[in-house]
């Protein structure tokens, strides 16, 4: 019987041993952090661990090649160069990963199915601001380009009513030798043309 106990203690000791300590890194895990939405993907393929950090970014399935870099295994846990150092993927918990000063945690497809409609929502959002703000933008365009359009009829409008009364003055010129019937022309002139002109903006014939 004592036998039997310790053979079963030699087994459980054996398997603990034997179990692999990389087993718990594959999966999806999602960086904690309110102002950055990352999710990262961990697999295992022919005994090489390999990391995607561009599951939000993919067009195409996750599991393409090309997505996925190579981990190194290291003393148990996994590791990759950033170029200046091994940054290393520590599993504090079995949901928790830290990677550098970052956070995860493990979540399922369907939270990432979640994570990405989230996200496809608030890209739609910025695009429909963003065209928002182009047509503002054009609505503004427009309305300045009539104001000047009207600006420049106004313009128009008032140098050809100057021109008519340079013509009308210029026709009461035979009364020149008259001056009290000059004048009285002149008034007239001046009266009719005073209230034309009140109709453009800015439009001030030079009567003396």
């Amino acid at each position: 019987m004592i036998k039997f106990k310790l053979f079963g203690l030699v087994i459980l000791f054996l398997a603990a041993c034997s179990k692999n300590p990389y087993e718990a890194y594959p999966g999806l895990w999602e960086r904690q952090d309110e102002n950055r939405k990352e999710v990262i993907e961990i697999k295992q393929a022919d005994g090489i661990f390999l990391l995607n950090t561009t599951v939000l970014k993919d067009k195409h399935d996750n599991s393409n090649s090309h997505n996925f870099s190579a981990l190194a295994k290291v003393d148990g846990q996994l590791s990759f160069n950033n170029g200046l150092s091994n940054i290393f993927l520590v599993l504090s918990e079995s949901d928790t990963l830290i990677v550098g000063k970052d956070k995860y945690k493990r979540i399922s497809s369907n939270r990432l199915d979640e994570i990405k409609a989230e996200l496809a929502k608030l890209e739609q959002e910025r695009i429909a601001t963003q065209q928002r703000a182009i047509e503002e933008r054009e609505q503004e365009r427009l309305a300045q380009q009539e104001s000047m359009r009207q600006r420049n009829l106004e313009r128009e409008k008032c140098q050809a009513l100057l021109d008519k009364i340079n013509v009308e003055i210029a026709g009461i010129k035979q009364f020149s030798a008259n001056n009290a019937k000059w004048t009285a022309e002149y008034e007239k002139i001046k009266q009719k043309y005073t209230e034309i002109a009140k109709q453009y903006v800015n439009c001030k014939p030079d009567f003396f």
